[in-house]
């Protein structure tokens, strides 16, 4: 505990918290200030800092790691983009809901995407095409949603969005 306690001090730890990591174990989060802290922290324990999670105003970073007595750690690090650009990745965004049958039932997924396109049309397809792989990668074990089962019911721009 000592240990992850001074490699917090020295990668800059801005907070310290407890994570359910699975039956009976809790995870111990550290969140660092900056870019600089996440990369040296994970360096130190041989972990990949990968992209976890990211809208229109900060992206978040996240390394995992196992401590010596076992348990699991994270160290996150969210960087906040910078208000300009934040108001440009928004005027970007679509929202796309899509549907698909799932045991009888439907089953119902929202996505906020940053599609590329030069044309208002091939914009909306593409998001489309970008949020029905999201939502293949992040959903198939769960509820069998792939790319060809999911039909898109609401394209709209974020700016539009009324959701």
């Amino acid at each position: 505990m000592a240990e992850r306690a001074a490699t917090a001090a020295r990668a800059g730890a801005a907070e310290r918290t407890g994570a359910e990591a699975g039956p009976g174990r809790v995870a111990d989060v550290l969140v660092v200030r900056d870019r600089a802290g996440i990369e040296a922290w994970a360096r130190a324990r041989g972990a990949v800092v990968r992209q976890v999670e990211e809208d229109w105003e900060s992206i978040t970073y996240e390394a995992r790691a196992v401590a010596p007595d076992g348990t699991p750690v994270r160290c996150r690090y969210r960087y906040p983009i910078p208000r300009a650009a934040a108001m440009r990745r928004l005027a970007r965004t679509y929202v796309v809901a899509m549907a698909h049958d799932s045991d009888g039932a439907r089953c119902h997924h929202v996505r906020r995407v940053i599609p590329v396109g030069s044309t208002e049309a091939e914009l909306r397809r593409n998001a489309v095409l970008v949020a029905s792989a999201l939502v293949e990668l992040e959903r198939h074990p769960r509820c069998g949603a792939t790319v060809v089962t999911l039909t898109a019911y609401t394209v709209v721009a974020a700016l539009e969005w009324e959701g």
